[in-house]
């Protein structure tokens, strides 16, 4: 009856265990998607400059060739 009790609780403490580490896990994932949602941020920021600064080229370009 020993070993049974020391399984039980054996059991008892790896699942615990394992229901940590699910938590953990979780609070990981929300901050890694609350990171991609940032760097989406950044990206379209990025990209908006990028787009602004080639408008600005071709301008300059199409003023250039006018002289």
């Amino acid at each position: 009856m020993g070993s049974g009790f020391e399984d039980g609780q054996q059991a008892q403490l790896e699942l615990a265990g394992l229901r940590r580490s699910l938590k953990w896990t979780n609070i990981q994932r929300e901050q890694l998607l609350d990171r991609l949602d940032l760097l989406r941020l950044d990206n379209q920021r990025l990209q908006e400059r990028v787009d602004e600064l080639e408008r600005q080229l071709a301008e300059f370009k199409q003023q250039q060739a006018l002289f």
